[in-house]
């Protein structure tokens, strides 16, 4: 009987903490989207004017979980004219808010292209880019005119080495874990390769091999890097809040192991807490926890950003450094670190140049930072101000690529910009 009454008022006292914490942590959520409909990336949410409280992410989306009635938010991006909202009693711990922002009527005119514009790597007058890839040997690029499409291999200084006809379903590029390069469409993926002489000169691309869009994916989808010894496959645990990372020996048949496993202790508190409530907010809780890995001269490099610290291990998955990781987060006026919202939780490697590279965001203005690997810290090197709408940004020997509209046709061009 006392043991009956004891577990009673314990879970009878976790009811009380998850409901008194909800009530803490009134939240509003919801998407900010043009005048046409469309998710708007990148807004900066603010409160009492000035306090950064959230970043729209790919599909509009924003969170702020101290809400409070009659608080006004600012919407902030530079193409959008700034948009303010009140917060009413129905918003609170609601999912169906929606913020119209209305585009800047002078914003073409701003962002159009100068003469002090990137380069440009690719630019027909009567093509324009769908997708493109980098790889050692060169830019790889669709691109489309008038039901027509073309694969195009490039040099780093522009130059076309090879030219193929293709089926106008392809609409992008994709390279795997192993650097072989795919021409995906709605059906089907195609594996790009060459006749090659004894020279070793490239000749004839082709695709010389397919598979359905379904079979690639699921046989790629989990491999994210690979060395010349192991290939690394993750997998998400716990409502995407728990990574495990697995070394699987190339052509062995031996069961994979862990390489490193990466949890984050608050996401899983959120989502017990959620669990415990009524009214909880699961509609965010498939969002993942971000701790990328990247392989670089076969060395694998996990960003455990949860963990506040990189990783790193060599061939065959042995650990042989860590590093402290703290650019993602500043210090309160009470001394608790926390996250940095306006940080992008997006990374780019330099492969040639063994740099990491990520992106900072302040009312829709991307700001590309470089990581010192050793200290964590990471230190602005390009404003990207002047193109708010630069798409597949990559990186290769200190040189940003993106696609950009011309402004002429709805066409798109491949441009390119040194990095400081």
């Amino acid at each position: 009987m006392k043991k009956t009454a004891l577990l009673f008022l314990l879970y009878f006292a976790l009811g009380f903490f998850s409901l008194a914490t909800a009530q803490e942590r009134q939240i509003v959520q919801g998407y900010c989207k043009d005048e046409n409909g469309k998710a708007i990336e990148n807004v900066s949410v603010y409160v009492h004017d000035s306090i950064l409280v959230s970043v729209t992410d790919e599909q509009g989306r924003f969170i702020y979980s101290l809400a409070k009635t009659g608080q006004k938010l600012r919407f902030a991006h530079m193409v959008f004219e700034p948009t303010y909202y009140t917060i009413n009693e129905k918003d609170i711990n609601g999912k169906n808010l929606t913020v119209s922002m209305k585009t800047k009527s002078h914003e073409l005119l701003e962002v159009e292209i100068t003469a002090n514009a990137p380069h440009t790597v690719f630019d027909n007058p009567v093509m324009t880019v769908l997708d493109y890839t980098l790889r050692e040997d060169g830019i790889y690029m669709i691109v489309y005119r008038r039901r027509h499409s073309a694969l195009l291999h490039l040099s780093f200084d522009g130059d076309t080495l090879h030219e193929m006809p293709i089926s106008s379903r392809y609409k992008y590029l994709s390279k795997d874990a192993f650097g072989d390069i795919y021409a995906i469409n709605d059906y089907q993926a195609s594996l790009v390769g060459f006749m090659e002489l004894d020279n070793g000169k490239k000749m004839l691309m082709n695709f010389y091999h397919s598979m359905s869009r379904k079979t690639f994916f699921d046989k790629f989808s989990t491999i994210i890097t690979a060395s010349d010894s192991v290939f690394i496959t993750g997998r998400y645990f716990y409502y995407n809040k728990e990574m495990g990372y697995y070394c699987n020996i190339l052509g062995s048949d031996n069961e994979p192991y862990l390489l490193h496993y990466i949890v984050d202790e608050e996401g899983r508190d959120d989502i017990w807490l959620m669990s415990h409530t009524k009214g909880g907010i699961d509609f965010w809780a498939t969002e993942r926890i971000y701790n990328p890995i990247f392989e670089i001269d076969n060395k694998f490099y996990v960003f455990a950003y949860t963990d506040h610290e990189t990783i790193v291990f060599n061939a065959v998955g042995n650990e042989v450094e860590r590093y402290p990781l703290t650019f993602h987060e500043y210090r309160k006026w009470n001394g608790k670190m926390v996250p940095d919202r306006r940080w992008k939780q997006k990374m780019m490697v330099d492969a040639a140049r063994k740099e990491f590279y990520t992106f900072f965001v302040t009312d829709g203005i991307y700001t590309l930072k470089r990581i010192d690997l050793e200290t964590g810290t990471a230190t602005s090197v390009m404003d990207l101000s002047g193109y708010p709408f630069a798409q597949n940004m990559r990186i290769h020997d200190g040189v940003l690529y993106f696609i950009y509209p011309t402004g002429i046709n709805h066409r798109k061009a491949l441009y390119q910009m040194r990095i400081e």
